[in-house]
């Protein structure tokens, strides 16, 4: 899907590097969990190969260290007092042993590099396909409410409920349906009939369109129905200002079946959300956090926060003036109790991506632990700064972000073992060639 046609402007769906590899897979397997879980699991398998060469150069990097570790303390003992023949000396030992400290330091630094632009710019991507995928059901939630509320026009519709004596009485079933080509249909049934009654959507081309079908069908004049939020209300601002636009007037039309249609209207909706929302395991919403403290339900100031990156000026101007958005909002989610929607998880996966993280390090450092290795005492560090990064971009940003870092942490935990193995093997083989061509020229030489 290129794209989404919405109520008021075309969501273009994220398109960058990692959004195209995310859509293909999503493509194919129908989630984005599992298109998470697959990237996690391609990322840090390509990191392994990378991972072989850091682990074969600081190995070789320690037993070089190792070696020359006498003779430098023996210089800096002779030649202390005189840096400058301290550093011939140390520059001698340097060669003799064939250590680069830039050769050393160089895959270490580009893998580090490697890995914090993959890091950085998965999570702003990861974090894009949320906010993206929150506003586009949304929206879908929005058109959808307005398709209902126009039932009020439908001839067909409003005689067949002209046939029962007390409305409530009218049982129906409605859904959303969206055929090959994209077109969507209101679907709906009342018990008793036979046939299913497909109403092609109606295509709202801005926001002041769902907000008049409101103003004619939904929003009563505020004298009648005080408690009902009043959007026709402007801040006192706006009403000086000569550039505000001046808001429709209320033409309320009622059919005898506006309060039916409007119920109608919102749990349809309701249904259309549960029905499209995408969770896993515990978690209800995999684009919000893991938190007890979110709620899985996208709030207002989060879907008009959304919808701006995609405003042109205009319709900037117009919302800033209206806040249509807004308003529409409030009657759209009217039938959405807080209570009801519960948490959105209860900080598991922040948990298991720390544990995780740290499991994973110690691991690496253990399998590749050697003795009188002075990069040991630093790795140590690494065991509380990942974790904590870790945990803060789990604890705060989109699930999906926090389902790939403990996905690829289990893979690291998984190749570590085997890239170990690897390594150790080449450096076995490198020492095994090396000892060979060494007594072919001593050979040479006795000859």
């Amino acid at each position: 899907m290129d794209f989404v046609s919405t109520s008021l402007i075309t969501l273009n769906q994220p398109s960058g590097f990692w959004e195209s590899i995310l859509n293909a897979f999503r493509g194919a397997n129908g989630t984005y969990i599992l298109a998470v879980i697959l990237l996690a699991i391609i990322v840090r398998v390509v990191f392994s190969l990378f991972d072989i060469v850091n682990k074969k150069v600081n190995l070789k990097t320690t037993d070089i260290n190792t070696k020359m570790k006498p003779e430098l303390e023996a210089i800096q003992k002779k030649y202390g007092g005189d840096q400058r023949l301290l550093q011939q000396k140390t520059n001698e030992i340097y060669k003799k042993y064939q250590f680069s400290m830039m050769g050393s330091c160089l895959p270490m630094l580009v893998m580090m590099i490697l890995q914090m632009v993959v890091f950085f710019t998965l999570w702003s991507s990861l974090q894009s396909v949320a906010n993206f995928n929150i506003v586009s059901q949304y929206e879908s939630m929005k058109e959808t409410y307005a398709n209902v509320i126009v039932l009020n026009e439908n001839d067909a519709f409003i005689n067949r409920l002209n046939e029962f004596q007390d409305v409530n009485t009218a049982k129906l079933s409605v859904e959303v349906e969206t055929n090959s080509d994209g077109k969507k249909f209101l679907v709906y049934k009342f018990e008793g009939d036979n046939e299913v009654t497909k109403v092609e959507f109606r295509e709202f081309k801005t926001n002041n369109e769902i907000y008049d079908v409101l103003n004619k069908f939904v929003i009563k004049p505020a004298a009648t129905q005080p408690e009902e939020p009043n959007p026709d209300e402007n801040s006192e601002e706006a009403e000086s200002s000569d550039e505000a636009v001046t808001q429709p007037e209320t033409i309320y039309i009622d059919t005898n079946y506006n309060d039916y249609i409007k119920g109608l209207a919102q749990n349809t909706v309701k249904n259309y959300y549960f029905d499209t929302q995408e969770g896993f395991l515990w978690i209800k919403n995999v684009y919000k956090a893991d938190s007890p403290t979110t709620s899985p339900l996208f709030t207002k100031d989060e879907i008009k926060g959304y919808l701006k990156s995609f405003y042109s000026e205009d319709e900037k101007n117009t919302e800033e003036k209206n806040d249509f958005e807004g308003k529409i909002f409030d009657y759209v989610m009217k039938g959405f109790e807080t209570e009801e929607m519960g948490v959105n998880g209860y900080y598991i996966l922040t948990i298991l991506a720390v544990v995780f993280s740290f499991l994973s390090l110690f691991l690496s450092n253990k399998l590749m632990q050697s003795k009188d290795a002075p990069q040991q005492k630093q790795s140590r560090m690494m065991y509380f700064i990942m974790p904590i990064i870790f945990g803060i971009f789990t604890f705060m940003y989109t699930s999906l972000f926090a389902i790939y870092l403990i996905v690829g942490q289990l893979v690291v935990m998984a190749t570590t073992p085997l890239t170990t193995l690897i390594v150790k093997k080449w450096i076995s083989s490198d020492k095994k060639k090396q000892k060979e061509t060494d007594v072919v020229e001593v050979d040479y030489r006795r000859k």
